[in-house]
């Protein structure tokens, strides 16, 4: 374990000094993988360290909340429904086309493209006997898709212009 969290330390560290996008999980995901695969074995985190990571992220979260914010969450309750529906949706689907394309098993599938953390989707894979590694491949790709992609559209969403035909 001291050598898994190590490894995911100099791996950030690393990812910090290459100016990896979204360096701190990135780069302990890439440290933690490569370290890993060089020494092989089968290790699994322990479940608390999943927890203790939830607790984290909740409470840094959760101190970003603002006295405004259930003003500002009425705003965008229906769009954020809208989207979040859709995106599970459109999960759900690209995992069922995947399935009957006979790429993957279709639960594969379906796990390994809806949303959601890691840890859960693999969790509920492993309850129904269903191939949790792959679950867990097919999250890490999409986690560092979103990651690396989203630095990048969130700059173009900035230079976007506002209402005009500026770029046309």
């Amino acid at each position: 374990m001291a050598l898994l969290l190590a490894s995911g330390a100099a791996g950030a560290a690393a990812g910090r000094l290459l100016r990896l996008p979204m360096w701190p999980m990135t780069g302990a995901l890439a440290g933690a993988a490569l370290m890993h695969l060089m020494v092989g074995g089968h290790f699994v985190a322990p479940g608390w360290w999943s927890v203790l990571a939830q607790v984290l992220v909740g409470t840094a979260v959760g101190a970003t909340v603002a006295p405004n914010l259930l003003r500002e969450f009425r705003s965008v309750l229906v769009p954020g429904a809208v989207a979040v529906l859709a995106i599970v949706g459109i999960g759900v689907g690209c995992g069922l086309a995947i399935g009957a394309l006979h790429l993957l098993d279709p639960t594969v599938a379906v796990f390994g493209m809806v949303p959601g953390g890691v840890g859960e989707m693999v969790a509920a894979a492993t309850a129904l006997d269903v191939d949790s590694a792959l679950v867990a491949a097919m999250h890490t790709v999409r986690l560092l898709a979103v990651l690396w992609l989203l630095p990048v559209l969130v700059r173009w969403a900035r230079r976007w212009p506002a209402g005009g035909d500026d770029d046309v």
